[in-house]
């Protein structure tokens, strides 16, 4: 497992808004310790996110902000590079919200992305 602190340069950042909502989460999740934050094939635009309570795998990328600790996978690290998880409540919804400078472009749901 690769240990990434938030004074590494960060293959994803968390913001406090984004960390508090999954320690919320999480509470109700017992067995897992983290976020496992993801990129599949498919989705309208090419390639989706996905997000799920897991534990660390052998080859994942830790990263830890907030208190919360992010499993990523190499192969999705390439893609997540700069990423940015926030999570936003207001008139219009609330959910989290991924900001990727990688991707090119999305459908108009936001839950996928080309590169």
């Amino acid at each position: 497992m690769t240990e990434q602190t938030a004074t590494a340069p960060a293959i994803v950042t968390i913001t406090e808004a984004a960390a508090q909502e999954v320690k919320s989460l999480l509470e109700k999740e017992p067995g897992n310790s983290g976020l496992r934050l993801e990129i599949r094939g498919g989705g309208c635009s090419g390639m989706s996110y996905g997000m799920s309570f897991d534990n660390p795998a052998e080859k994942d990328n830790i990263i830890e902000m907030h208190g919360v600790k992010v499993f990523v996978d190499p192969k999705s690290s390439i893609y997540l590079k700069g990423t940015v998880l926030d999570y936003q409540s207001g008139l219009e919804g609330r959910g989290f919200v991924i900001k990727n400078p990688q991707a090119k472009s999305s459908c108009g749901c936001g839950s996928s992305f080309s590169v």
